[in-house]
């Protein structure tokens, strides 16, 4: 048979505290002799440890935690961007922009698409072209890959 025995250092005053706690709880103050009572060293005897036992269950079940309930929040709104403003009136075009547009395609080459495009607007050359054909020829000089 074995004996243990535990001498924890400290425990006086851990059962002066604990005594404290309980009698203000109660509402009794403790007397001064109370206070000062001496309290005797604990010592435990553990009994020996016999084979053949039942498994030992906890004292106090497992603590089931709640479940957390997170509150997600929308973003702060953001204030709408600025509308772009799409131009209502067609860009106009000067005979220079046209021209200096129609100097790129024949640099490359290309002369005969582009007296075929004057052709097709019912011209000869650039400067007989009508003002308000200048955004139309504009747009089909970009899409024979000039810039503009």
């Amino acid at each position: 048979m074995f004996e243990i025995t535990i001498n924890i250092p400290g425990l006086k005053e851990f059962a002066e505290a604990i005594m404290n706690i309980s009698a203000s709880k109660n509402g009794v103050p403790l007397q001064g002799a109370a206070q000062s009572q001496q309290t005797p060293a604990v010592q435990q005897t553990i009994p020996p440890v016999q084979e053949n036992k039942a498994p030992v269950q906890p004292a106090m079940p497992p603590v089931q935690q709640a479940p957390v309930q997170i509150q997600q929040t929308a973003p702060p709104a953001q204030p709408a961007p600025a509308a772009q403003q799409i131009p209502t009136t067609a860009p106009s075009y000067t005979l220079d922009e046209l021209a200096k547009a129609a100097m790129t395609l024949m640099d490359t080459g290309r002369q005969a698409e582009l007296q075929g495009l004057l052709a097709a607007f019912g011209v000869e050359a650039l400067p007989a072209l009508p003002k308000e054909l200048y955004g139309s020829f504009a747009t089909a000089l970009r899409e024979k890959g000039a810039q503009i």
